[in-house]
């Protein structure tokens, strides 16, 4: 068992017997449990792309910015145009950035890798969404405006996805075996790994069991490779210096996330919180993300 299974494993027995004694918990409260770890963790870890792309490319901070801040504004664009396929697309890219995390600790240098990284984001992706089916078609069709998702939704595409992904990434751990490019016991422990999450997944709400994965194992796993990276760049001393770097961009996202949601709930925008929430989170992951694929290749 690697140390994010361990902290994973930690994490859900906490949550476990929280729902244990207090039952079936409310959906304001899983709100409420799910929006303080990301607040604490998730958005953390993605507040650090200037600094990371900054030390490994000669770009200027204006130039990172700009281009930074126009594909996300370029992404939102296509969100108020076209939702339904900006929504997919969401999908796909959270898929290859998780994948793209996850495996990142094997430092895999075939140019085959990024199909590893879509495999096994997809088989996270369709997991979720499979075991969660019923609860997404009703939340989404709650909501006038996330009504159109719940075609993706459907059990068939859901369910045929999930098994074709799963026959794909048992194929792609025995390949990966084989070449050497993973041992035997790593293959296991991605196994013991991915077994946690699905059950996550399944005993959990949606919300909780997402943020559990996301928390517990993606964030986590990334501020660690962050801060070993800036440790050895000597950009930092100890956990005092990294958190201190994390701050500033950090308290700009709550600020920013805040002032748009208290808009939506007080009827400034014709959005319901729940896409408003979608939205964000996509238009942040896109630029995000390409940084994280420029982090791991260089």
């Amino acid at each position: 068992m690697n140390a994010y299974s361990f902290i994973y494993l930690i994490s859900i027995f906490i949550i476990f017997n929280i729902y244990a004694g207090f039952g079936e918990i409310s959906f304001q409260s899983q709100i409420l449990i799910s929006s303080s770890l990301i607040i604490l963790f998730g958005i953390p870890h993605g507040s650090l792309d200037n600094i990371l792309f900054l030390s490994k490319n000669k770009i200027s901070v204006l130039s990172f910015y700009t281009i930074y801040l126009f594909i996300a504004c370029i992404y939102l664009i296509a969100w108020i145009w076209w939702p339904y396929y900006s929504f997919i697309f969401f999908l796909i890219i959270s898929a290859y950035h998780f994948g793209e995390s996850h495996f990142s600790d094997y430092k895999l240098k075939f140019k085959a890798k990024n199909f590893v990284f879509i495999i096994w984001g997809l088989f996270l992706m369709t997991s979720l969404l499979f075991l969660n089916n019923s609860e997404l078609i009703l939340t989404s069709e709650f909501f006038f405006d996330t009504k159109q998702f719940s075609s993706i939704y459907s059990d068939k595409i859901i369910s045929n996805l999930f098994y074709v992904s799963l026959f794909l990434t048992i194929l792609m751990l025995l390949i990966l075996v084989y070449k050497k490019f993973i041992t035997t016991e790593d293959m296991f422990s991605e196994i013991f790994q991915y077994f946690l999450i699905f059950i996550t997944f399944y005993l959990f709400p949606i919300i909780i069991g997402f943020t559990l994965y996301f928390v517990f194992i993606h964030s986590f796993r990334s501020l660690y490779h962050e801060y070993i990276y800036l440790k050895k760049i000597k950009k930092i001393k100890n956990i005092f210096n990294f958190i201190k770097l994390l701050i500033p961009h950090s308290i700009a996202a709550y600020f920013f996330t805040f002032i748009i949601c208290y808009a939506s709930l007080n009827n400034f925008l014709n959005i319901s919180l729940p896409m408003v929430i979608l939205i964000i989170v996509s238009v942040i992951t896109l630029p995000h993300a390409l940084v994280m694929t420029n982090f791991y290749n260089k």
